[in-house]
């Protein structure tokens, strides 16, 4: 039964770039509206954690709520809080039960059916045309063992064909504690060309083996960023350069004379964990053949910059050794 239950938590929870800019609303993904189901205050087109322990054989002996709504949103009125919580019953057998969401409906057996790679390509679901670039989301994540306990985002864009479903696209982020709202950039990564038909987006307070009662996860505000074309734009890319690269100072400059909207798009650009380090708005034309671009104060690494440009998303890699 521990395999199940990892399995049921589990579920709860590149090739191809060019990309434009604008933003693809996900179901109630703001967690504004809640209704009751199983006795539960549910967000209306996901599916608990709860709702799946409930639908079990021995659903009838749990009682305990890890997803509730909270005050205490990024924006609007509500957030989704996922708690880690012990159970009378199911802590003495498989430890703290996580609070988990999963997009779309989904049932004991199905969720069960997940595997414990954090695969939810074959689990719930929604309708989903878009070959997305992103999916980005507000969160916290507190409690004296949020970082060991393993909260995470997971999504998948699939595509079903006479019965068989295959997996176009993919992303999961492990979450890091903060204290106040964070936004959080998960890239998707795609393994196909076609168009997807269905999304699966998941949230978890924690999937690690050995877990701890206390770690909560709030979480707001879940789009779909940018759209993934499946050939790359030779003149886009070859418009822009970025220097120096690698910076031993933190500090670069994008140019792209012959375009100048290129490197005064709006940019993201996120950490090797997904995690959004710097964004900015749209700069002046004037800066197109110098724009600054600073990253003091971060430790060495690889940074991801994502540049939403009106042809599409452009990214390059920025390097402080």
């Amino acid at each position: 039964m521990r395999a199940t239950l990892l399995a049921l938590v589990t579920a709860s929870l590149g090739l191809f770039t060019s990309t434009t800019t604008s933003a693809q609303a996900i179901s109630n993904g703001t967690f504004e509206t809640w209704v009751s189901r199983r006795g539960l205050e549910v967000p209306f087109s996901w599916t608990t954690v709860d709702e799946g322990i409930e639908s079990s054989p021995a659903g009838g002996f749990y009682n305990t709520v890890t997803a509730s709504k909270d005050g205490s949103s990024h924006a609007g009125t509500y957030a989704a809080k996922l708690e880690t919580k012990s159970d009378p019953l199911f802590s003495t057998l498989f430890g703290p039960v996580p609070g988990g969401l999963l997009l779309g409906t989904a049932d004991f057996n199905s969720v069960t059916d997940v595997l414990a790679d954090r695969d939810i390509s074959g689990v719930g679901g929604l309708p989903f045309t878009t070959r997305a670039a992103n999916m980005q989301f507000y969160y916290k994540l507190t409690g004296n063992n949020a970082l060991p306990d393993s909260a995470y985002a997971i999504v998948a864009l699939t595509r079903t064909t006479g019965g068989t479903t295959q997996t176009i696209a993919s992303g999961s982020l492990r979450l890091l504690p903060a204290a106040a709202y964070t936004l959080a950039s998960v890239p998707l990564q795609y393994t196909s060309a076609l168009t997807p038909d269905s999304i699966h987006i998941a949230f978890a307070s924690g999937l690690a083996d050995t877990r701890t009662a206390g770690t909560t996860l709030f979480v707001d505000d879940v789009v779909m960023t940018g759209i993934v074309s499946a050939t790359k734009n030779p003149a886009l890319e070859a418009a822009l350069t970025v220097y120096p690269n690698p910076s031993s100072n933190s500090e670069f400059r994008l140019t792209s004379p012959t375009k100048p909207t290129v490197a005064t798009a709006p940019y993201t650009i996120t950490d090797a964990t997904g995690h959004v380090v710097r964004t900015s708005a749209a700069a002046p034309a004037s800066l197109a053949n110098g724009r600054p671009l600073e990253l003091r104060g971060l430790p060495a690494g690889v940074y991801m910059l994502q540049l939403n440009t009106s042809e599409g998303l452009l990214t390059r890699k920025l390097l402080i050794p």
